[in-house]
């Protein structure tokens, strides 16, 4: 040994650990891991392509099922009329064994059947509306029924009542919808003149013999179906939270009606609008442009029409219009009083995602411009 105390004969060497089998198997086990990722992911795009309705909810359906019928029936007479857009898939869903719950989202262990008779359904819906509206049963035996879509304007719903109601006359109609009876207490006392524009609750309506000449009963019926709806969204004090009154979250319910294409817009349409007034900039909502010179929705618009003086006309105005524009449904109402949180300030359809009525949201006018330029370019309505 050296006088350092080091033995002379010692060598010290440095280890470096060799990368054995199993640090290797481990790599490939990443390896395999995403792959199993990257498939699974791709399996469920597909899963929901499949699930997914190919349009827009569209025209409603008068369906029969016919005692006797299965369950493989009734999926098949769905799907020849339109109301489901993949027979197929839906009758997997239908049946969703436990094993696969987790990828189709379904609920296992649900033996579903249908009750025969008369249902009312729309083409292009979803599995779940679709079962949900079968679940209710069919509608009991009337003597008519009466549907009246969200979005309509007043007129609109005296024009489609007198369609649809034979004994209904238009004199009678237009005294009801000036009666005292029909009265909410937040309608605003400031307001010059009386008009019941969204407050009588778009639905479908069963007539028995007794009231299928009262023009005022059904009228009732419409508005207390409206005050029914608010209370159960609890819209008075959810308004209040988001600085509205009552009455304006109905104006801008209708609004939003009228804009959106697609349920999971309206929440987003609904920002914007609360964004814009919070700004103080005016809203250009074309649909109140139409309303404000007597046009449809779809009709198209021009120069005139755009800057068109009156209170109607969110392009000259700012702020909400003094009265709604539509009657709007229970998903407007409740996008009104909760709006997603976000900073955008515009929309634009642009089918975005290859989804048809799927709008794009911006936050800047750059943003918007070049959503716009697709709208354009797509030809969808955009001017």
């Amino acid at each position: 040994m050296s006088d350092d105390g080091v033995r002379p004969d010692v060598r010290w060497v440095r280890h470096r650990p060799s990368i054995g089998p199993l640090p290797r198997w481990g790599i490939v086990l990443v390896l395999v891991l995403f792959s199993l990722l990257v498939g699974y992911r791709l399996f469920m795009d597909w899963v929901s392509d499949q699930m997914t309705p190919v349009g827009l909810p569209g025209a409603d359906v008068e369906f029969v099922i016919v005692e006797g019928w299965t369950t493989n029936d009734v999926v098949a007479a769905l799907g020849d009329v339109g109301v489901i857009d993949n027979p197929a898939m839906f009758r997997q869903w239908l049946r969703c064994p436990q094993a696969i719950r987790w990828l189709i989202d379904c609920d296992p262990g649900i033996d579903y059947s249908f009750q025969a008779g008369d249902y009312v359904l729309r083409e292009h819906l979803s599995f779940p509306v679709a079962v949900s509206v079968l679940d209710l049963g069919p509608l009991p035996e009337e003597v008519i029924r009466v549907t009246v879509p969200e979005g309509l304007t007043i007129e609109q719903t005296i024009a489609r009542l007198l369609r649809d109601m034979p004994l209904f006359e238009e004199e009678e109609l237009r005294a009801a919808l000036i009666s005292d009876r029909l009265a909410w207490e937040h309608y605003p006392t400031d307001l010059s003149f009386r008009l019941l524009e969204g407050l009588l609750f778009p639905d479908t309506y069963q007539l028995d013999e007794a009231t299928v000449g009262d023009e005022l009963g059904l009228l009732l019926r419409m508005h207390r179906q409206f005050l029914k709806v608010v209370a159960d969204l609890d819209l008075v004090e959810r308004a209040a939270s988001v600085g509205l009154t009552p009455y304006e979250a109905v104006v801008v319910a209708s609004l939003v009606e009228e804009e959106a294409l697609l349920d999971v817009d309206r929440v987003r349409i609904s920002r914007v609008i609360h964004n814009r007034l919070a700004a103080g900039w005016r809203l250009g909502i074309d649909a109140s442009t139409r309303y404000a010179v007597g046009k449809t929705a779809g009709e198209p618009l021009d120069e005139v029409d755009l800057d068109t003086v009156s209170l109607w006309n969110t392009r000259v105005i700012v702020g909400l219009p003094p009265t709604p524009i539509s009657a709007p449904g229970r998903a407007s109402l409740e996008a009104a009083v909760a709006p997603e949180p976000g900073p955008w300030l515009y929309y634009v359809r642009t089918d975005e995602g290859g989804i048809m009525g799927a709008h794009t949201f911006a936050v800047t006018a750059t943003e918007f411009e070049v959503a716009r330029r697709v709208c354009v370019q797509k030809d969808l309505g955009c001017g």
